[in-house]
Parts: structure tokens; C-alpha cells; sequence
């Protein structure tokens, strides 16, 4: 800072604090070089104004002191005449001189009374500080880059994030689907058809053992949950068909508990760059039809294993996605309430010679099959919307898209990040540790990825298949009131096939993900408690 008079000081505190530097214009800038260097170092222009030098210390570097006289830049220029080089050289003096504003009207009658020794410190206060204003404001956009190139990676997954949050039907949450329309493609199509029922089979294998038998198909428990699952799915179409059509059928299905209709219906999930992509001359109007599709009518599969336990899997349409019962399951179904037996009574005899001859066994009914009650079909349908409820709202794809796309991109940064936070520290250990840790920061993210990086379900997810499956009950005829028992003793205890639940190792990898993922599962009395609490919201017209 100028070492100046108090009068000086004073004059500038009063009228000149806070003044902004005035940028010379290409006029302005062409007289600079064709003028010369006066004795205080600046420049005089028309209008008896002065171009002055900013005070800051990058104009101090060799390749910019020729440009401090005007001399040697028309040399410069006498030299070379190319256009270019004017127009840098007069962007390099825009940049390197300043003009000072115009002093305000009701101080230019003090600043005349000022001794000119006292005009000059006032001239060297207002260079200085607007000199430290200029240097302030260029500190302030060079840190504004550094730290946006710092955090671009992060800007750019931000992007992308935002890019692909969509809503999902019914709750109106936001999330993100990770994944081209392609992608989703290949995979509704890798699992279509017969496909699903090998994926479930390769799913359910382990090194140990293979995956558990299907039910023979002549076996009567196949009829009975084809026959709840397909009275289901006939529901959900119905009630889609309606919706699309404009019909208000909120009067369809359980009397007694109607949903009312909510601000995100369930649809489905058409890709806007598809229907674009169909429109365009040329393009197929087939284009992205797979994403038009719900999904029902789902596949199903019922293995043999004592594990009450059933999962969805998959997405799609044209058996995509179905469900997988367990045969401990539905035992444990029909043993809650004795089924019934349906029975053909032999005729007692009659007449004459009936009594002569009587049949080998008067008293005994011949069995014909096992008839489950209306109860245990209602526990049966509850099951099953519960995981409709996961397909329709395809929870697989979008937890596919965070475990196998968001995640591993998180993680390799967050490696990246680390790697140059270390690096000052290991540069001197040489090449190879250095090398070595990148590899095993690689290693330990495929690592994670591959064995912790499948499908599972959050608890936000179990929270909106139960109300979801709440629904697809009421809209199938089922009374919803009734199946709050069955969600508080058998939905809530299902759980999703997991490479957790085959990974037998004790590592504290291992132990770690396995403890988050039951961390994660929501308990059977908070949802108990959320799937009453939207009923009580459909009896006040919805939420």
C-alpha cells in the first residue's frame, strides 16, 4: 500500500472506496500503442484521460514486459503485420491497462483544491486499490476453475444422475434407472421365455450344491397358485386398460376396500427416446415396445425346499419377470388352517340284496385332492402381490442399475480419489508400490462389485411392494383388511436370493455386507404398520 497523506486517505475513503476499474476499449487500446510512456508510467489518451498499468504481478513475467511500452509493440507490429498478432496484442493491453472512473460531480471541486503532490497519492490510493480488486477477482476465477475441474467427475455423475431419475408409479419417489433403452432390451430378451426359468436355476446353484427340485407338474399345488397368480395379474390388466382408456373403475374389485386413484397410476414405462426414435422417418414403430409392457402374464416356478421363502426375478414382458415359490412355504400355508379334503362318499347300499352283499367298506370316502381354504388362498394371494408388487414397479432393474452401474462408477472414483491423495506421500517409494496399489485398489472394487454386486432390495422397496400388494388384493376381489395378518406373518419374513446368502466366507468384507443387508430389511411391525396406515388412507381418498 502507497505510503500517502492523511488528506490524501481522506479524499479516497470519501469519494473513491469501492470504485471498479473501467476497461479501455479497441480505440482506446489503439491509442495506448500509438502514444509513448509518460514519466509517472502512464499513457495519455484523447479526452485528457490516462491509461493506467495494473499493479499485479503477472504483468511482471518475461513475456509480458514488452507490452508495458507502447514503443516496442509497434515494433512488433511494424514487424509482423499479420492480424492475428493485433488483435492478441490488443486483447493483451485491454487486459494490462485500465482507465479510472469518473471522479462524481460534487468532488471534482475539492479534488481541484488538492495540492497536486496530494492529487498524485489520490491517483496512487485509487490505482492501488482497484489494481487489488482486479488481482482479487482474478484469484476468485482461477480457484472457481481449479475446484470445477477438481470436481468435475463428480459434476458429470451428477448430470447423469439427473438425467435418468424417473418416478415411480404409485409413491411418486424419485430414482435412478442407470440404463440405455438397449440395455434394458437385452436384458428383458435374455430372459424371456424359457430363459427365466435357467436364470432362476443358475441363480439358486451353489459350488456346494445345486439348485433345490422343481415340483412335479402333476402335483395339485401347481393349479392352485397358477390359478391366485393369474386371477391376480387379471386384475392389474384390468385396472391399467382402464386407466389408459380414461374409465373411472375405482368400484372394481374388493367391496368393502376400494384404492382410490393415485397422482402416479401405475403404467408403463415408456422411454422417450424411443417413442422419438419410432416416430423419425424410417424408424421402426416397434421400436422400444417392450418397454410398453407391464409385464403379467408372469412365469412361475415352484421348487422343493423347506425354506418359506418366495422372490420375483426379472423385468419385462413375455415371461421376463415371474416368481419363485418355495414348496416350505406353502406347507406352511396350508398347515395355519386345516385344508379342506375333497371327498367322493361311497352310496350305502340299498334294497334286498344290499344288505346280503354289502360292499367291502361301507364307511370309507374315497379321497380325491386336497381343496385349500378360502384363507389360505388369501395367504397365498397376499404373497404373491407382494412380489407382483416388486416386477410391476421394477425394483430388479433399478436396483440392477445402482449395483452394477452406479456403484461401481462411485467406487472407481473414490479409488481414483484416494490414489491422488496419497500419491505426494508415495512418490518416493518408487513405481512399483505405486503400481501395486493401484492393483489392489482394482482388485478390491471388482472384488466388491462381483461378489456384493447383484440383485437385492432395499427396504424402500419392501415398503412399496406391500402397498403395491395391498392393490393388486383389492383390485383382484381380495379383502386387503384381512391380509394384513398374513403380511405381518409370512411377507414380511420373505427375502430376496442374494449372493450373500451363498457366500460362506468369513471375510470382514463378507461380514460387513451381510450385516448392512439385514440392517437394510425393514422389520415386520414397521411394516406392518405402514401397509395399515395406507389402508387408513384409502378410506380418506387416498394420500
Amino acid at each position: 500500500m502507497p505510503n500517502v497523506s492523511a488528506e490524501a486517505e481522506e479524499f479516497w475513503r470519501m469519494w473513491c472506496a469501492g470504485e471498479r476499474a473501467v476497461k479501455p476499449t479497441l480505440a482506446d487500446c489503439r491509442a495506448v500503442i500509438a502514444s509513448n510512456l509518460d514519466a509517472d508510467g502512464t499513457i495519455p489518451l484523447p479526452g485528457g484521460r490516462k491509461a493506467w498499468l495494473y499493479l499485479n504481478p503477472w504483468q511482471h513475467q518475461e513475456r509480458f514486459k514488452r507490452y508495458i511500452d507502447p514503443k516496442n509493440v509497434r515494433e512488433e507490429l511494424e514487424n509482423d503485420k499479420r492480424s492475428m498478432v493485433e488483435r492478441r496484442t490488443l486483447r493483451v493491453m485491454s487486459n494490462m491497462r485500465f482507465l479510472f472512473p469518473p471522479l462524481p460531480a460534487a468532488s471534482i471541486s475539492y479534488y481541484d483544491r488538492l495540492d497536486p503532490s496530494v492529487q498524485a497519492e489520490v491517483s496512487q490510493l485509487r490505482r492501488y486499490w482497484i489494481s487489488l480488486g482486479a488481482f482479487k477477482d482474478q484469484l476468485f476465477w482461477s480457484r472457481l476453475v481449479v475446484v470445477g475441474l477438481l470436481f468435475l467427475p463428480c459434476l458429470l455423475l451428477a448430470g447423469v444422475y439427473v438425467c435418468a431419475l424417473e418416478r415411480v408409479p404409485f409413491t411418486g419417489r424419485w430414482r435412478i434407472i442407470l440404463l440405455t433403452a438397449e440395455e434394458e432390451d437385452k436384458i428383458s430378451t435374455s430372459l424371456a421365455g424359457t430363459n427365466w426359468y435357467k436364470s432362476v436355476i443358475n441363480l439358486l446353484t451353489t459350488p456346494e450344491a445345486p439348485a433345490p427340485p422343481i415340483l412335479p407338474l402333476t402335483d395339485w399345488r401347481w393349479e392352485w397358485v397358477q390359478t391366485t397368480l393369474r386371477t391376480l395379474e387379471d386384475g392389474v390388466v384390468a385396472a391399467v386398460a382402464a386407466s389408459e382408456a380414461g374409465i373411472d373403475d375405482t368400484s372394481a374389485g374388493f367391496d368393502g376396500y376400494r384404492p382410490p386413484p393415485s397422482k402416479y397410476p401405475l403404467k408403463p414405462r415408456p422411454r422417450v427416446s424411443s417413442r422419438l426414435h419410432s416416430a423419425l422417418p424410417g424408424g421402426d414403430p416397434q421400436s422400444g415396445q417392450e418397454h410398453l409392457e407391464l409385464g403379467p402374464p408372469f412365469s412361475l416356478m415352484l421348487l422343493q425346499k423347506d425354506e418359506r421363502n418366495a422372490f420375483s426375478y426379472g423385468f419385462g414382458g413375455k415371461g421376463a419377470g415371474g416368481v419363485v415359490v418355495f414348496t416350505g412355504l406353502l406347507d406352511d400355508i396350508l398347515a395355519n388352517d386345516q385344508a379342506e379334503e375333497a371327498v367322493v362318499e361311497q352310496q350305502k347300499p340299498s334294497g334286498v340284496f344290499g344288505g346280503l352283499f354289502p360292499s367291502p367298506s361301507p364307511s370309507r370316502k374315497a379321497k380325491r385332492r386336497t381343496e385349500p381354504t378360502e384363507e389360505q388362498t388369501l395367504h397365498l394371494a397376499s404373497v404373491l402381490a407382494h412380489e407382483m408388487g416388486h416386477l410391476l414397479l421394477s425394483h430388479h432393474l433399478e436396483t440392477l442399475s445402482q449395483q452394477q452401474v452406479l456403484w461401481p462408477s462411485l467406487l472407481g472414483l473414490s479409488m481414483d480419489l484416494i490414489r491422488a491423495f496419497i500419491w505426494p506421500f508415495t512418490i518416493f517409494l518408487g513405481p512399483a508400490v505405486n503400481d501395486a496399489l493401484a492393483n489392489m485398489g482394482r482388485t478390491t472394487t471388482n472384488e466388491l462389485v462381483d461378489r456384493y454386486g447383484e440383485i437385492g432390495f432395499q427396504w424402500k422397496h419392501e415398503y412399496e411392494a406391500d402397498s403395491v400388494g395391498l392393490r393388486i388384493l383389492a383390485r383382484a376381489g381380495y379383502d386387503p383388511q384381512r391380509a394384513l395378518t398374513h403380511f405381518a406373518r409370512s411377507v414380511s419374513d420373505l427375502h430376496e436370493i442374494q449372493p450373500l446368502d451363498r457366500d460362506k466366507s468369513e471375510s470382514w468384507t463378507g461380514s460387513l455386507f451381510k450385516l448392512w443387508t439385514r440392517a437394510t430389511h425393514p422389520s415386520a411391525e414397521s411394516r406392518l404398520a405402514a401397509v395399515e396406515k395406507e389402508l387408513a388412507s384409502w378410506t380418506q381418498g387416498g394420500k
